[in-house]
């Protein structure tokens, strides 16, 4: 039959099936060659089902008489049947900001941030691989623990258990806050999990166990969960969110070059932190050593200078100001080898 045709007897059918009190579902597929704007037109809600390269979505684009959550939808088919991942509501989770600093739990570092980090603030910690940007991370999350509250970790890249042996050589106690119920690690394989399945899974943590900190390492291997969803705007969605219940949130993000010139991150999602921490390799002595630096901080004023970073047997020591230090937004900062660098550095030895 021709559309009109088409149209009249679907309408005739719906007509008759309500007059029995039937409530109506029907599927139908559409394609550029065979549309079906006809069958949305004459129904009361449309549910769309469509697939990506970053998995199956699905989105309201009708609902009679009702409101609905905009936006696509991860979803996926398994063997407990068809399961929905709703993107993060931003404006239900709202709620005012009171002010409060934690400490690293480091005094040094402390004094870098002019007292700590705020709490429920983004903090932004950067620098080239193997620098030390989790083991940052991880003193956070000891000290939290010492306040009596609860962090996770979400490793996209590194396995739990290799975490756990190379945090106890340096004498941070992930094992055993993990066994005391201060701290949670998810392993996530980003290629498994869509933006939308990993922020659930952190919701439902975050809501369960009352987390009070979360670190994402890294943003790199959040990027491959993210696909081809814009990683700035998913990425927002769900540090606001963290933000809006309450947690103070961790993102560790590497520069892919150890010498490149200095920059906080390649994927243009600075805006979005209130602090950043970033961490360097510098040249002393025909060496390669490790210095901390805060590049921003939304709520109060911090130290200007770099200081020494290094990760012993005994946990992370943080030195004197680098005063000395020539060429900081260089590829390799340098010290210069000055009777008196030499001094002050054969001293911190």
């Amino acid at each position: 039959p021709d559309t009109f045709q088409f149209r009249r007897q679907v309408l005739a059918f719906l007509n008759f099936l309500t007059e029995q009190e039937a409530t109506v579902l029907y599927t139908s597929e559409s394609s550029n060659a065979s549309a079906d704007e006809d069958l949305h037109a004459i129904s009361d809600g449309t549910i769309n089902l469509i697939s990506t390269t970053g998995g199956r979505k699905l989105y309201i684009s009708k609902f009679r008489g009702s409101g609905y959550r905009p936006g696509q939808h991860a979803m996926r088919l398994t063997e407990r049947g068809l399961e929905i991942f709703p993107q993060l509501p931003l404006r239900a989770y709202l709620r005012s900001y009171e002010a409060e600093q934690i400490s690293s739990g480091i005094m040094e570092l402390d004094a870098l941030l002019h007292g700590g980090v705020m709490r429920e603030t983004i903090t932004l910690v950067t620098g080239p691989t193997g620098v030390g940007k989790t083991t940052l991370g991880l003193q956070f999350m000891r000290e939290a623990a010492s306040r009596g509250e609860r962090s996770l970790i979400c490793l996209f890249e590194e396995w739990d258990d290799m975490l756990l042996e190379r945090s106890e050589s340096i004498s941070i106690p992930v094992r055993a806050m993990r066994e005391a119920g201060s701290l949670f690690i998810e392993q996530v394989e980003p290629l498994y999990y869509t933006a939308d399945e990993f922020a659930y899974l952190i919701r439902k943590k975050v809501e369960e166990k009352h987390i009070s900190i979360v670190m994402i390492d890294s943003i790199a291997g959040y990027r491959l969960s993210v696909q081809s969803d814009d990683l700035a705007n998913q990425l927002h969605r769900l540090c606001k969110y963290l933000q809006n219940v309450g947690v103070t949130v961790l993102l560790i993000n590497e520069i892919d070059e150890i010498g490149s010139d200095f920059k906080v991150t390649d994927l243009g999602i600075s805006y979005m932190a209130d602090n950043v921490i970033f961490l360097r390799y510098i040249e002393a002595q025909g060496e390669l050593h490790k210095a901390i630096g805060v590049l921003k901080k939304r709520t109060t004023d911090f130290e200007q200078s770099m200081r020494e970073f290094e990760i012993t047997r005994y946990g992370i020591k943080i030195g004197r100001p680098l005063t000395e230090l020539r060429g900081i937004l260089s590829k390799v900062p340098v010290l210069p080898a000055s009777p008196d660098t030499r001094k002050k550095w054969r001293a911190r030895e």
